[in-house]
């Protein structure tokens, strides 16, 4: 812990009865926050308290170590008598912010309209399964060190949407074109997909090209506006219903 305390730039507090909930609430917001534009990075650990609380406990308990203690640490828990619980989450050392257009900023009030929006994305994902697979990779992709595995991880999310086998390509890319409609142009989304699909052809079948940031940016972007296109529509079509209404346009 004290390798990461050094580095702590944002805590947040989630209500929950117990810690796998908690970290399910914390991985939801994370991915809306991610999909809405922010540059993704690392949780390593959740405790029981919050850091503001907890810091200087183990000072606290004697009246020599205390006096040494900044005016803002002298009270509060003490060792003692109070029980911390820490558990780690992701203790890794590198993660892929992504490329310009992220952002490590975040208003207030788009921060709880992310909250808001986490109450739709669990209820789809209790509906459909593919949401939560679709969330892990917008969580788990980035902190991937190597960049091929990262970009197979993406894709393996969202060929999982439809269930296709054959003309993979085309397909896929036409489905994922129609299904974020709403938050992009058909064309620009099919072109993007036909490309990043190339790139996770390439890896899977073991290409000896370099795999470049550029690649794994195509690749998150894709599934940024995919997160995003899920939580407009409140579901996730099937791919019939999907070529249905592109059909019937």
């Amino acid at each position: 812990m004290q390798v990461y305390l050094r580095h702590v730039h944002l805590e947040i507090a989630v209500d929950a009865p117990d810690h796998p909930t908690a970290w399910r609430l914390l991985d939801t917001l994370r991915a809306v926050l991610y999909s809405r534009g922010l540059k993704p990075t690392v949780a390593p650990f959740a405790t029981s308290y919050s850091l503001n609380a907890y810091a200087g406990i183990n000072s606290r308990g004697s009246e020599t170590l205390r006096a040494k203690l900044p005016d803002g640490l002298r009270d509060g828990i003490q060792a003692k008598e109070t029980k911390v619980q820490a558990w780690p989450t992701e203790l890794f050392l590198t993660c892929h912010r992504g490329g310009p257009d992220l952002t490590e900023m975040i208003t207030p009030e788009d921060f709880l309209s992310a909250v808001e929006a986490c109450a739709i994305w669990q209820r789809i994902e209790d509906k459909h399964s593919a949401a939560r697979v679709i969330r892990n990779a917008l969580v788990k992709a980035p902190l991937m060190p190597d960049l091929s595995s990262s970009i197979l991880h993406m894709w393996q999310a969202l060929e999982n949407l439809f269930g296709i086998s054959s003309e993979i390509t085309y397909r896929v890319s036409l489905l994922l074109a129609e299904l974020c409609v709403p938050v992009a142009p058909r064309s620009t989304t099919y072109t993007t997909a036909k490309a990043s699909y190339g790139d996770r052809s390439k890896i899977a079948h073991g290409s000896n090209s370099p795999v470049v940031d550029a690649q794994w940016q195509r690749a998150w972007g894709l599934l940024q506006n995919v997160s995003k296109a899920i939580l407009h529509r409140g579901s996730i079509p099937s791919a019939n219903d999907l070529t249905d209404e592109l059909l019937n346009r």
